[in-house]
Order: structure tokens, then C-alpha cells, then sequence
């Protein structure tokens, strides 16, 4: 065996492995990285301009959207920080969503958040292996998947 042939073999194969890497970092890593960012950047917009609200939420269904509420206002914000919908709200709404997940799919102390679907805010149960979306004013099921969630 030649050493020049082995030597030049292994330095592609380095430079190839090198270059998946690379893509890697690249394509994956990097739009979450960005995502993260963004989500940090409207997060700081909207506690200026909200300065009591809780948590954002971030929701995409139709498109994306950031949800947050306090003591007694749901607000729900587009992609740029901006507002979108403000209603009225109380944390026994969340209790009684909680109940009804309980109730018609056995699963207790389900994470209710907000969200924004099919032009209203909704509650979003993402618990496991399903989702299911309530309409924010009458707690009808708007939308419903069981199935692998990747």
C-alpha cells in the first residue's frame, strides 16, 4: 500500500465528516438558535409594554403567536411583538379546562396554556400523544389530533 494514497484518503474522509458537521450545525442547530433568539426579543417588546403578565407562550397553529395573561386580561401577540387579540380572564377558566380534559380524556393536571386558532384564542392541551384545542369563549373542542406528536 502506498502511505501518499492512504494519507490523501484519510484527509477526505476528515474533510467530508468535517463538512456534515459543518451542514449540521448549520441547518439545525442554527434556526433554533435564531428561534430562541426571537422568541427572547418579543418576549423583552411585550414585558415593556406589559410589565405585569406571566410567561409567553409560544403557539403556532395557523401561524405563530405568543400568549400570555394576568391577573385578569388574556393577550395574545403576533410574530412581531404586536398585539393581537386582549380579552378577559381568570385562572378558574383554567381549572375548568383542566376539568373537562380530566373528565372526557383521563388525564390529570394536564399544562393548559393559550394559544391563537382558527381566528380566536383558544387553550391549548398538549399532553403526550394528543392535542386538543377549546374555544377561549365557549370551551368547545375546535380542534383534536391523537397520534404520534415526533
Amino acid at each position: 500500500m502506498d502511505i501518499k494514497k492512504i494519507g490523501s484518503t484519510s484527509l477526505l474522509c476528515f474533510i467530508i465528516i468535517l463538512l456534515c458537521y459543518i451542514n449540521i450545525g448549520l441547518n439545525i442547530s442554527g434556526p433554533a438558535n435564531y428561534e430562541s433568539y426571537k422568541d427572547e426579543v418579543i418576549l423583552k417588546e411585550v414585558k415593556k409594554r406589559f410589565p405585569a403578565i406571566n410567561d409567553l407562550y409560544r403557539h403556532s397553529f395557523k401561524y405563530v403567536t405568543y400568549s400570555t395573561y394576568n391577573n385578569d386580561k388574556a393577550y395574545v401577540f403576533d410574530n412581531d411583538g404586536k398585539l393581537v387579540v386582549e380579552k378577559g380572564f381568570n385562572l378558574e377558566m383554567i381549572d375548568e379546562i383542566k376539568q373537562i380534559v380530566l373528565d372526557n380524556y383521563g388525564i390529570e393536571n394536564a399544562e393548559v396554556h393559550l394559544g391563537f386558532g382558527y381566528d380566536n384564542i383558544v387553550f391549548v392541551v398538549e399532553e403526550k400523544d394528543i392535542i386538543v384545542l377549546f374555544d377561549y369563549d365557549t370551551k368547545e373542542v375546535v380542534y383534536y389530533f391523537r397520534g404520534n406528536l415526533v
